[in-house]
């Protein structure tokens, strides 16, 4: 069974017979869907900003099934007031159909480009948006906010995936400014901030080495980054740190 986004809401399609059935259904596009370890549960990222939990235990087969659900959505547009303060404009309600849990439902500045489940810590997972944002969040206690930020990013408009590395030390993402940058997750320090190609390099995979059990530690230095493929309209490129 596979989870896929698309323009109507999230369908669970089995790989062997094609058939799907859907598990939510929506007005906004689906841009990322990402299942935590026990893959009863599934992060959905919008592209209206909202980030939604759904249970996928339970799989009609008809949409009409399914249950209809009203969510809050904080909207981030800032508009400059007389005294040149930015102010919160509006806040808006949509709806969804699907097992939503209320309570997991967060939204970020605009559209949601990238979501990472950490394997690790399994409780926390990394979201990015179409503003630049990049935060990590802790699904006990997504309400309260981000955990950590990371600073730097640039992008308007391009969908582009987040790396993290098999130690789940780092996250690594490209920018619109054709730059490749890598933070410390724990930390959210910028580690790295480089010009390597001259077109976004918005596909990261890190290369799977088993550098976890390095003394079950590893600290931010270069020559732990190991390498990692970076893809963009240039091509695709393989880059290590020695």
């Amino acid at each position: 069974m596979v989870l896929s986004g698309t323009n109507l809401g999230v369908t669970l399609v089995n790989i062997e017979t094609g058939t799907q059935s859907w598990v939510c259904r929506c007005k906004s596009d689906i841009f990322s869907v990402q299942l935590d370890q026990s893959e009863k549960i599934a992060l959905c990222g919008l592209r209206n900003g909202a980030i939604v939990t759904i249970d996928v235990r339970q799989r009609p087969v008809n949409f009409a099934r399914l249950t209809r659900q009203r969510i809050l959505l904080h909207s981030h547009k800032t508009r400059e007031s007389l005294s040149g303060c930015n102010q919160n404009t509006s806040k808006d309600w949509f709806e969804l159909k699907g097992r939503i849990c209320q309570s997991g439902t967060i939204s970020m500045p605009s559209s949601i480009s990238c979501l990472a489940s950490l394997k690790l810590f399994e409780q926390y997972f990394l979201a990015s948006s179409m503003d630049g944002s990049i935060k990590l969040y802790d699904h006990r206690m997504v309400q309260r906010g981000a955990v950590q930020c990371y600073e730097g990013n640039v992008n308007s408009h391009t969908h582009i995936q987040l790396g993290v590395d098999p130690s789940e030390k780092f996250v690594m993402s490209g920018g619109e400014d054709n730059k490749l940058r890598l933070w410390s997750i724990r930390s959210g320090e910028l580690l790295l901030e480089e010009k390597l190609m001259s077109s976004t390099p918005s596909v990261v995979c890190w290369q799977k080495e088993d550098i976890c059990a390095r003394d079950g530690y590893i600290d931010d230095n270069h020559s732990h980054w190991g390498g990692a493929w970076l893809g963009s309209r240039d091509g695709l490129f393989r880059m290590r740190w020695s």
